[in-house]
């Protein structure tokens, strides 16, 4: 559970420092809103595949997934 919030809090830390919203990120990964929130409430759901593109777009949070 904790986890999750600290995620979470690291991850909305990287939208803010990046400049992007929620639905852009959804726009990257190809999926939608409703599955990114599922994603972010359960972190160990992320594919390789999403965990290495949005790291690639900045995302520093996907590395506390490896």
């Amino acid at each position: 559970m904790e986890e999750e919030i600290y995620f979470k809090y690291y991850f909305e830390k990287d939208l803010k420092k990046l400049g992007l919203k929620r639905y852009t990120v959804c726009e990257m990964l190809d999926c939608t809103m409703p599955t990114l929130s599922s994603r972010l409430s359960n972190p160990g759901t992320f594919t390789v595949k999403e965990i290495k593109k949005l790291a690639q777009e900045g995302f520093e949070s996907m590395q506390k997934l490896i």
